[in-house]
């Protein structure tokens, strides 16, 4: 499935949260305002946490955090690493290029593939080699990913 740009990408990544992962009971809630991030998860109950996903679509330019100026939640997340964002923060990430698969990965792989492996002060982009290089899955895997994420612990 093709998507136009990152908002519907991000919709496709919610739907698929709200059938598989956090309809199912009562142990999940996913939230549908966003701040910080695209996604936030509630895992509710005696082992209480916050799950974001930052959910990035490439198309055909770069694919870039933040807002392009080198500032915002994202670049911050990744250049300070702060241990709470590390263990309970993960990307998914679409490709124009190949369709029907994702990548989802922690803070460390999106850091070690940024332009010049650091943040800097603009372009903060994610190297396009990432979707050649690096292992994708297909839809079922990536509910299968998230759920397994989201119940660690």
């Amino acid at each position: 499935m093709t998507f136009n740009n990152e908002r519907e990408f991000e919709q496709h990544i919610r739907g698929l949260i709200d059938r598989h992962i956090a309809n199912v009971g009562s142990e999940y809630t996913l939230l549908r305002n966003k701040k910080a991030v695209d996604i936030v998860i509630c895992r509710n109950g005696d082992n209480a946490a916050l799950h974001f996903i930052e959910v990035k679509y490439h198309k055909k330019h770069r694919l870039g955090t933040g807002h392009g100026k080198g500032g915002g939640f994202q670049p911050e997340i990744i250049k300070d690493a702060p241990a709470y964002f590390e263990t309970n923060m993960r990307w998914i990430l679409g490709d124009v290029q190949h369709d029907g698969r994702y990548w989802f990965v922690d803070n460390a792989t999106i850091r070690r593939n940024l332009s010049g492996e650091k943040i800097d002060d603009k372009y903060n982009n994610i190297h396009n080699k990432f979707f050649r290089e690096l292992p994708s899955l297909n839809e079922t895997e990536l509910v299968s990913a998230i759920t397994e994420w989201l119940s660690f612990r």
